[in-house]
């Protein structure tokens, strides 16, 4: 996140449902399109032509509008990002505006000329999605090669030796297949000096919540045993022993939020602090929430949208818990989201 902003400012109006300022990050999927097979998502399922991608023109008005809006910083995922074959000039467009930019991929399309042109626009943050450093288990839950994938982060952690300011980060999405693997992959991310971030499984407004409930849910029992390795996480975290890029609050939420299947902070900003735009152009109020309004017709005005009344009641409708809730990382992994105090601290 850009410095240089309080984003508690934002909902000090909280209670009138109406932000006191501007949102502070823009999470846009730049395209639908993937060459992964993600359990929890159906992005792979979108048609392959490339003319149906978001055009780069749609977009660069789009990234406009949240200037106009005051957004400081966004974060570019997909779909795929580098399978667009303009991601250069998408990539040099959000640039020319003096976003703050943050990529997010699976990793297995990024190639020596991508990073070198993450040097020269300056991009300092960039995620790499992996759940597993079991070939078996990356190809059940993500159908990627996890070579491909590893291959990828280590090359990015390596380019900081050119690039110092770069930072690169594991995501890692939770479920019941690679409760085993979270630990691995955090000390995957201490040998190579870069972070791990968690997130659990979500599945409203994925079309896939029979699926992920099914098969990709931890039963009492798995939550009992990630409850365990969550305990170990805080503790290594605590004693700076693991790069763990997570609030302790949060880490020690997610087994709560698998055994309700849904959580509520207390105060979610998501709708003040935060712009979300899926891959076919929707405004959203949150990632759990249905689509406001589509973006991609050139007279939608997106500021006006923003301080809508019917933003101004989708944000009282999350005021007070009438949405699915979320445990997601980019809307609540942050200083001024309360979040549960932990209950003990592990010796």
């Amino acid at each position: 996140m850009t410095a240089g902003r309080d984003p508690a400012k934002s909902f000090t109006t909280f209670l009138d449902d109406v932000p006191s300022g501007p949102p502070v990050t823009a999470y846009m999927n730049i395209i639908r399109r993937c060459n992964a097979r993600c359990q929890y998502c159906t992005d792979w399922t979108a048609p392959r032509n490339p003319h149906l991608d978001p055009s780069r023109d749609r977009l660069r008005t789009i990234f406009t509008e949240l200037k106009r809006l005051g957004v400081r910083d966004v974060v570019l995922s997909g779909g795929e990002p580098f399978l667009r074959r303009d991601l250069d000039g998408v990539l040099r467009d959000a640039h020319q505006l003096g976003f703050g930019i943050r990529i997010i991929s699976n990793g297995t399309l990024i190639r020596p000329g991508h990073i070198e042109l993450i040097r020269e626009l300056g991009i300092d943050r960039v995620g790499v999605s992996i759940d597993s450093l079991s070939a078996e288990r990356m190809k059940a839950i993500r159908g990627l090669r996890v070579h491909q994938v590893t291959r990828a982060i280590e090359t990015l952690a390596e380019a900081r030796t050119r690039h110092p300011s770069l930072r690169v980060s594991i995501y890692v999405t939770v479920n019941r297949l690679n409760i085993e693997d979270l630990v691995p992959l955090a000390e995957y991310a201490k040998g190579l000096r870069i972070d791990v971030q968690y997130q659990p499984v979500h599945f409203a407004e994925t079309g896939l919540e029979e699926h992920i409930l099914t098969e990709l849910w931890p039963d009492e029992r798995d939550i009992e045993r990630l409850g365990e390795v969550v305990e170990e996480l805080l503790l290594r975290k605590r004693t700076g022993d693991l790069p763990i890029n997570n609030r302790p609050e949060f880490l020690a939420t997610i087994p709560a939020f698998f055994r309700n299947r849904t959580f509520h902070p207390e105060r979610c900003t998501v709708a003040y602090t935060d712009v979300v735009i899926d891959g076919e152009l929707n405004l959203k109020p949150c990632w759990s929430m249905p689509p406001v309004k589509n973006l991609a017709a050139p007279d939608t005005d997106l500021v006006e949208l923003w301080h809508s009344g019917e933003m101004r009641e989708i944000r009282r409708d999350i005021r007070e818990h009438r949405c699915p809730g979320c445990l997601y990382v980019c809307h609540l992994n942050k200083p001024h989201v309360p979040l549960p105090e932990l209950r003990h601290q592990a010796p």
